[in-house]
């Protein structure tokens, strides 16, 4: 897996996102019996893992990405993931053979020396004999702005997401097992799932860096944060049941460009500077 030095990047960012949950909150943890119990610390407080977050974050910019514009290797990553699993193959073979040429060195919609240096960073030997569709694949997937964010099998995503502590009273909230076949409610099967109340103000840290304003991983995050203002964000189980939606009530994100801080004393004091709102943010990230 690739990562990006400081020196690819153009800033880094902390926001610290205040929610409000609108319905009853539940992060799965252990099961016992028909009763499913939410995640918890020793303490009794109830936790939402990071990964929950970049899970629930990644799923709207996923919906999101096909939207964003873009051009070159990030614009054919996102026709190849909006593609899907039916139509990957074909799409790819499409390229193959100006990409294969790209690796020999010839100009083709791919540019042969930034072939050349990505399939380096990603450690294909060339000497040994390169599967061109493999290496096209991992590629794009180099470029793709999902990936950017928030990582795929050949980069480290640049964002990260904190574990977030709730404190909320809790309740167990009945439901019954469904047939999926025929819809009907399955006689003798009754479960609760243990929740926190609506209500509940959920806290998240997200950080991460900029690799560049206005290019397409800086719109869809843009994209992504904007979706989450004005229509929340779910997280946790039984989402299709109306639970673990978030409403955020406040939004303070910090940033410190990197060339504006050639001595890293702003970065060493990140959540000292003035923040941003989502949309002030928002478009700080696409303009260029």
């Amino acid at each position: 897996m690739v990562g990006l030095g400081r020196a690819q990047f153009q800033a880094k960012f902390a926001a610290i996102l205040a929610f409000e949950a609108r319905g009853p909150l539940h992060v799965g943890g252990r099961r016992e019996g028909n009763v499913l119990y939410a995640l918890r610390l020793p303490d009794g407080r109830l936790l939402v893992p990071g990964s929950t977050w970049k899970g629930a974050f990644r799923s709207i910019a996923e919906k999101l990405a096909p939207s964003i514009p873009a051009t070159g290797p990030e614009k054919l990553a996102l026709e190849l993931a909006a593609a899907g699993e039916r139509g990957r193959d074909a799409y790819l073979e499409k390229l193959r053979g100006d990409f294969e040429a790209a690796l020999k060195g010839a100009a083709t919609r791919f540019d042969p020396a930034d072939v050349k240096r990505v399939v380096g960073e990603l450690g294909l030997d060339r000497e040994a004999g390169i599967d061109a569709r493999e290496a096209l694949e991992q590629y794009l997937e180099y470029y793709c702005p999902v990936g950017k964010l928030f990582g795929n099998r050949v980069r480290a995503g640049s964002l990260k997401f904190a574990d977030s502590v709730v404190e909320a009273p809790t309740f167990r909230k009945p439901g019954v097992g469904i047939d999926r076949k025929t819809g009907t409610v399955k006689e003798g099967v009754l479960y609760f799932v243990e929740a926190g109340d609506p209500g509940a103000p959920v806290k998240l840290l997200m950080v991460g860096e900029v690799d560049e304003r206005g290019s397409a991983a800086s719109r869809l995050l843009a994209s992504t944060l904007l979706y989450v203002k004005e229509l929340g964000v779910a997280v946790g189980g039984k989402k299709s049941t109306g639970m673990g939606l978030l409403e955020l009530r406040d939004a303070r994100i910090h940033v410190v460009e990197y060339a504006a801080d050639k001595g890293g004393a702003m970065l060493a004091q990140l959540l000292k500077t003035k923040p941003m709102g989502v949309e002030e943010f928002a478009a700080w990230l696409e303009a260029r």
